[in-house]
């Protein structure tokens, strides 16, 4: 029977109740408008499970892609980030979400090109001002302005975990007895086989930056 049938069974039925005045009547009249309606219920239960299914079907699911290649500037009043994400200006402003904490900072950017995009950084090298730190989506870009809590303040590094890994690096350099390059190598070593995930990301992109510039004959920053 159609849904269209059973509700109009349960509107008759309805009707026949306002009308009875015999108990036994109102009671045979009871039991059939609750079956109506319980049969209401499964036909609506079934109907519901049926659309979530298509629309669970239909659905494209979209993965997370955590970025780690970024830029950074700075000013007097702001630290700068530069995230480049080819398209980014066409989705939604919205999709696009930046959470400011005291010493972090995470983007998170959903359904572009049918992915999410995500980058966090934690320990940020000082504190920065939540209410007056913001976002701007350009072409290709995603620039996040976090505000200085300590205004002028500059900042060599933009983590501590950054300045930590630099000076361990350079303390380590002193004490080795080899060959600069040498010990160059060593001490990246041992740091890319104690750190953690993060670390070693920063040790590799530092490793192939200067391989690339040894190659062509570039000095080493480092």
């Amino acid at each position: 029977m159609s849904f269209e049938e059973l509700l109009q069974d349960a509107g008759e039925l309805s009707k026949f109740l306002g009308e009875a005045t015999r108990p036994r009547v109102r009671n045979i009249l009871l039991q059939a408008k609750a079956e109506v309606e319980k049969e209401i219920v499964n036909l609506e239960m079934k109907s519901r499970i049926a659309a979530e299914k298509k629309a669970n079907a239909t659905s494209t699911k979209r993965y997370l892609v955590e970025l780690n290649e970024y830029a950074w500037d700075q000013s007097d009043k702001f630290v700068k980030l530069f995230v480049t994400l080819e398209g980014v200006q066409n989705i939604d402003e919205s999709n696009v979400v930046v959470t400011f904490n005291e010493n972090s900072v995470v983007l998170h950017v959903s359904d572009l090109n049918g992915k999410d995009y995500g980058l966090t950084i934690n320990n940020l090298l000082d504190s920065i001002n939540v209410e007056k730190s913001y976002r701007k989506v350009k072409n290709d870009m995603v620039a996040i302005y976090m505000k200085k809590n300590t205004e002028a303040k500059h900042w060599d590094h933009l983590t501590t975990i950054q300045k930590r890994l630099k000076q361990k690096m350079d303390d380590e350099l002193k004490n080795e007895d080899s060959s600069p390059e040498n010990a160059l190598v060593n001490i990246m070593k041992k740091m890319y086989n104690s750190g953690d995930s993060k670390t070693k990301q920063m040790i590799a992109k530092a490793w192939t930056e200067g391989q690339q510039k040894a190659h062509l004959g570039q000095p080493d920053e480092m």
